[in-house]
């Protein structure tokens, strides 16, 4: 798991001070791109060798409002991964620790010219690597 602080901006809220629901997308993939460059990784290389990886799946839970002047901690970890297809787990806590936003981003890696979805192992194997090593560590986590 990877935590970030982001604070909230003022451009960030709609006409009564509250986080406008779109921008907590930008907090997931901030958070994200931290994890992956945490983990040593880089999507700006994958994407100079002709490949992206885009999101085909958004799933959050609003639970409370951030507001201008609060400070998002944003946790990310890898929730499931399969060569194809990751799915990464995000919570959104106030300074407080309260949950405001749960939520799940799915994604896979496609060539850019066509948009294929490709393996991992077979064109990242060291992207593979890193993410079998952390799944593995988060299960040895879990069943202690």
């Amino acid at each position: 798991m990877h935590t970030i602080e982001i604070p909230v901006r003022y451009a960030e809220t709609d006409m009564m001070g509250i986080v406008y629901h779109s921008n907590y997308l930008v907090y997931l993939e901030i958070a994200r791109t931290e994890l992956i460059k945490s983990l040593g990784l880089d999507y700006k290389e994958m994407e100079e060798t002709g490949y992206v990886s885009p999101v085909t799946n958004v799933n959050l839970d609003y639970k409370r409002s951030l507001t201008y002047g609060d400070v998002a901690h944003v946790s990310v970890w890898i929730d499931h991964y399969d060569g194809l297809r990751t799915i990464y787990g995000y919570e959104v806590k106030n300074a407080e620790g309260q949950l405001a936003v749960s939520a799940k981003t799915t994604h896979v890696v496609v060539k850019k010219e066509n948009f294929r979805p490709i393996r991992l192992p077979k064109v990242f194997p060291n992207w593979h690597a890193i993410y079998e090593q952390v799944r593995a560590e988060d299960a040895v986590l879990v069943s202690n």
